[in-house]
This record gives C-alpha cells, sequence and structure tokens, in this order.
C-alpha cells in the first residue's frame, strides 16, 4: 500500500512562485508609464522650481502639476483626494538634483 500526501501545497508554492515572476518582471520593466511621465515632468520643471519655491515638496499627475505643499503627506493626501492611486503621481522635493536620472527609486507600494 503507498501512502500519498495531499497537494495542498503545490497551490500556494506556485503562487509564491507567479508573484516573484511578476515582481520580477515589474523590476526589470521601469517606471510604470504615469509615473515616468510625472518623474519627466518634474525634471523639465526642476529649473524653474529651483527659482520659484526652492525647498517645497511639489506634486505632479503625468505633465500636470497637482500643486506645492510644505510637507509630502500633503500633497499625497491631496492627490488620494482627487481619485488617484499611487501609480498614477509622484511627489518630490525642489532640491538640486532631484529626480537625477542617475538615482534610484525604492519602490514603497506595488500590487503583486
Amino acid at each position: 500500500m503507498t501512502l500519498q500526501m495531499p497537494s495542498a501545497i503545490e497551490p500556494l508554492e506556485l503562487a509564491d512562485e507567479e508573484r516573484a515572476a511578476k515582481l520580477r518582471e515589474l523590476l526589470d520593466s521601469g517606471p510604470l508609464p504615469m509615473i515616468q511621465k510625472s518623474i519627466d515632468a518634474f525634471r523639465r520643471d526642476l529649473p524653474e522650481l529651483l527659482r520659484t519655491h526652492p525647498g517645497k515638496w511639489v506634486a505632479y499627475h503625468g505633465d500636470e502639476r497637482v500643486g506645492f505643499g510644505k510637507t509630502e503627506t500633503e500633497l499625497y493626501q491631496r492627490c488620494f483626494a482627487r481619485g488617484l492611486t499611487r501609480d498614477d503621481f509622484v511627489v518630490g522635493f525642489t532640491e538640486p538634483g532631484a529626480f537625477d536620472p542617475d538615482e534610484e527609486f525604492e519602490v514603497t507600494y506595488r500590487d503583486v
């Protein structure tokens, strides 16, 4: 008589492998299109921002400048109140070198 163990663990392992594959794909693909567009707009406007709003937080949704704030949290709340998701905007601090192309970005939230 041969005992066979139930394969209840396989779906979990498969799900973990699928999540890991999706995460690798996301990390290899670079920023999401709207995030990249927002970063590009911030970089484009940075010289002006350094003259007009140095040391302030600013949010971008694509090419649209959502606004300025005293804190990063204030701008996150403003963007979320507009119905934007975390993948729709960036918040940056107006300082020389902000969003430098060689800067590494930390992914703090992602649906995987």
